[in-house]
């Protein structure tokens, strides 16, 4: 398969031809150069940008079907989790009632929309998630200090290198800022961690954790203030993450913009903190840049507007999910705007409106939806659902 004539994000070169053979990125060439008897059909997408299939370093999938739920601005998350499991405990019970698979299903299409690949999913064995159409970085995952269930020994005794995930420095208060110093306390392995949210973080904490995940637009919604990230970005890696519709927006795209806005990363190192830092964090190398030999998991997108006229970054910013023409995971079409004509993978598909953008997707959305509003909850992403597509891309006669 070739990608014709797309601009890459972050290099400011001529127009490229990205080749894919299989699930590897096998070549990156100059426009046209790209052959077709070797290399398979060519999809034109002049001027379209491409970059590498994001990657959302903090969600939890089956959260994504609440609304924002927050009365106030809390002292931290345990003051939260407090106030809306009294307030809103009837909607929480209406809301779990949806099969857990399908919660998952959901969180995982919500993010697929926006062209992210790969989800730091919090909480999950590795058979809950298998099989969703997002990949899932390995992880020991602990949900807090005062709120996770026998988390020193998660912390101490299990051991397969992977990084440990922890809620950690999660609002303002005293609570919030001592547990920072409980983890490293406990850390007698001396364990790599990556911190989520980090509100309350200093520096000097910042330098013994891999990285923190930066979730701006969550942390101002249920704290009204977020991670000091201007401090915390010399002395370890930055992340970015959305968590889920809990306690922000559907929408990565509208996160990112607002990050860039508080203007406490520049262009690059914000496209970095979704693409190859985050990818060095999880330890994916093979995942996080549009380069020859690695996972074909790429993004092209539609520039519009005055983005198409300025610089790439600009256009990358200004993004929308309806201006997503393509995503492949692992080489494979995952979804795909009406105006590009690819083979899906066996399985179940099926086509939804976006911003007056039709797009196919490798998910029978028809059946979620059903499966989902059987329950009394409706949808809350802008979506509207069209035809369950057969594996050829026929309409499903079922």
């Amino acid at each position: 398969m070739i990608l014709g004539g797309v601009e890459l994000v972050g290099d400011d070169g001529p127009a490229r031809d990205v080749v894919v053979s299989a699930s590897r990125i096998a070549r990156v060439t100059e426009a046209c150069a790209a052959d077709r008897s070797r290399d398979g059909p060519r999809v034109e997408l002049p001027g379209a940008l491409v970059f590498p299939g994001l990657i959302n370093s903090h969600d939890h999938l089956e959260f994504n079907l609440y609304p924002p739920l927050g009365h106030a601005h809390y002292g931290d998350y345990v003051e939260w989790g407090e106030d809306i499991h009294r307030r809103d405990r009837d909607l929480i019970a209406r809301i779990e009632r949806v099969p857990r698979r399908d919660r998952l299903r959901w969180g995982a299409l919500k993010n697929l929309l926006c062209g992210v690949t790969t989800v730091a999913q919090h909480g999950d064995a590795p058979g809950d998630v298998r099989g969703l159409n997002v990949g899932i970085p390995r992880a020991t995952w602990i949900h807090s200090v005062r709120q996770g269930r026998r988390w020193r020994w998660k912390l101490n005794t299990l051991v397969d290198g992977s990084p440990y995930v922890v809620h950690v420095g999660e609002g303002t208060s005293l609570g919030a800022r001592r547990e920072i110093d409980q983890l490293l306390r406990w850390n007698l392995f001396r364990r790599p961690l990556v911190a989520v949210h980090a509100i309350a973080m200093r520096a000097d904490q910042a330098a013994r954790f891999r990285a923190v995940v930066w979730c701006p637009v969550s942390n101002e919604f249920l704290y009204g203030v977020t991670a000091d990230v201007a401090s915390l970005a010399p002395r370890t890696m930055v992340l970015f993450g959305t968590d889920s519709t809990l306690s922000a927006d559907w929408n990565l795209w509208s996160h990112l913009r607002h990050a860039r806005a508080l203007a406490v990363l520049d262009d690059r190192a914000l496209f970095d903190a979704v693409t190859q830092t985050a990818a060095r964090a999880w330890e994916r190398p093979d995942i996080g840049a549009i380069r020859a030999g690695l996972t074909a998991d790429v993004v092209v997108a539609k520039k519009k507007g005055h983005a198409a006229a300025t610089n790439r970054w600009d256009g990358f910013f200004a993004v929308e999910p309806e201006d997503i023409l393509l995503v492949l995971r692992g080489g494979a079409v995952v979804l795909a705007d009406a105006s590009v004509d690819l083979p899906f993978p066996a399985g179940p598909s099926s086509v939804l409106r976006i911003g007056g953008r039709e797009k196919r997707v490798a998910e029978d959305v028809p059946d979620l939806l059903a499966r989902i509003e059987a329950c009394g909850v409706e949808s809350n992403l802008p979506i509207a659902p069209g035809t369950l597509l057969s594996s050829d891309g026929d309409p499903s006669m079922e």
